[in-house]
């Protein structure tokens, strides 16, 4: 289930992608001090708006954690038109049963609803959601009828209208995460011992390699929702443990799931789909920032050049198809952005070479010319590599991979003159090349495009390239 991800998940990219900065809202005093809401507001939210709303809650074993960790997953859907939230509670003792963190989520839906007008949300489709404890905290505010804070008004209700959950830790009865801590109360705490026909319609994530909570368990919560007449989805991720949903490729697969699953309720509306290669990332903070711009078959390792470089580098593809080099002339100051990059990885070619009528549409050779001849072709090269220079970035330069017998709209080993077009202008231009042409992967057949082994196989050149740049 692929679905469009607009939000930019970095806060220098939120206004572009169509939402603000958040905005620290107080929503409860407890021991103390002041409970906070990190409010993310959609582009064009004015208060009295009725917009979908939505709480997460960070996890971390009831004891740890901060509202940081849910960021993406808010900021991707206020780019998507909700107003999210990212909600401070009070961490539990250690050993310690969690009543505080419960009744500080409780309160926090409460909170959010009681002041829809003024954020802009409609009370009547206000969701909840979180990763481990905090998707404890969510389904426990959408399935449980214990633990308010007495100062709490209770006339307003604390169950959220749609509950999106990471590997929540929902079974705390005997045998179940956290049942040492609340021993015999586990009725007051276990949102898996409350099923009931009242709980929200639910979307659930889990890795088969959860040692926190059993499989059989999430299933076991998912029949018993559908067996009341609950909307139940649950999504498991083969060879993945406990928190795979924070890291890529999983953190925008289950981000594309969840707006997926909002989608069929009506909260959101249905877009076109989007490669994940094409959808913005959480950047980490201090790593170097990667940009690697080219057509579908750069979108092709994307991903795995991720994976290979997860934790030593942001790795970044414009939202589009790169297409061909005067497309990419036209293009390259918004691909750019604002922030400095640290090395920049770029082709262009097979859309430069194929065959296209007067309306710009490939077609079979003997009915179109070519998009742009090799003259049109160095010259966009040229004006290309001026630019990128200026941005101060590490330029690396891949040569086109091949045109295989059998190609429609393309002709079989035309990327050679383009490609020492590639060599004459990098070579001038002191431009480090990464030949990817040589790398032997394997293409499907009759396609200029590769199968899952040959991409992987272009991730392993392209990685390498880049690790000597970085």
């Amino acid at each position: 289930m692929k679905r469009i991800l607009l939000a930019a998940l970095a806060l220098a990219m939120l206004t572009s992608s169509g939402a603000q900065a958040q905005e620290a809202t107080p929503y409860k005093e407890a021991d103390g001090k002041s409970l906070v809401l990190q409010v993310f507001k959609p582009t064009g939210w004015k208060v009295g708006d009725k917009r979908p709303g939505f709480i997460f809650f960070h996890g971390g074993g009831w004891t740890g954690g901060t509202p940081t960790a849910l960021y993406p997953q808010a900021k991707a859907l206020a780019a998507r038109g909700m107003v999210a939230i990212s909600a401070q509670y009070r961490l539990a003792e250690k050993g310690k049963a969690p009543e505080t963190s419960v009744k500080d989520a409780r309160s926090a839906v409460r909170w959010v609803r009681s002041h829809a007008t003024e954020l802009g949300i409609d009370p009547t489709h206000l969701g909840a959601g979180g990763g481990s404890a905090g998707g404890h905290l969510a389904s426990h505010c959408g399935m449980i009828q214990a633990l308010d804070d007495p100062k709490d008004d209770k006339a307003i209700s604390c169950r959220p209208d749609a509950l999106v959950l990471f590997n929540p830790v929902y079974d705390n009865g005997p045998g179940g995460y956290g049942n040492e801590r609340v021993g015999e109360r586990f009725k007051e705490f276990s949102p898996f011992h409350n099923i009931g026909k009242e709980s929200p319609p639910t979307l659930v994530f889990f890795g088969d390699r959860d040692k926190l909570v059993p499989i059989k368990t999430a299933e076991a919560f998912r029949d018993a929702q559908r067996a009341v007449g609950v909307k139940s989805e649950l999504v498991v991720y083969p060879d993945q443990a406990h928190g795979f949903f924070n890291k890529e490729p999983y953190l925008g697969k289950t981000i594309a799931q969840m707006e997926g699953f909002l989608e069929g309720i009506g909260w959101l509306k249905k877009q076109p789909k989007l490669d994940p290669a094409l959808r913005p990332i959480a950047e980490v903070p201090g790593l170097p920032r990667v940009l690697l711009i080219g057509d579908s078959i750069s979108m092709g390792y994307t991903l795995p050049v991720r994976k290979l470089l997860d934790g030593k580098a942001n790795v970044i593809h414009p939202p589009v198809n790169c297409s061909n080099s005067g497309f990419g002339v036209r293009e390259l100051d918004k691909w750019l952005g604002e922030k400095p990059w640290d090395v920049i990885h770029v082709n262009f070619g097979l859309h430069d070479l194929k065959f296209v009528d007067e309306k710009g549409t490939m077609v079979a050779v003997e009915k179109g010319k070519q998009l742009l001849s090799l003259t049109e072709y160095e010259a966009n090269l040229r004006a290309l590599v001026t630019r990128l220079k200026a941005t101060k970035a590490k330029l690396i330069w891949a040569t086109t991979t091949a045109v295989p017998e059998g190609t429609t709209g393309r002709i079989a080993g035309s990327e050679r003159a383009y490609n020492e077009i590639v060599k004459k202008v990098m070579t001038e231009l002191q431009v480090p090349m990464n030949d990817l042409h040589t790398v032997v992967a394997d293409q499907q057949p009759r396609n200029v495009h590769f199968t899952p082994a040959g991409y992987e196989a272009l991730a392993q050149a392209v990685m390498r390239s880049l690790s000597k740049a970085l």
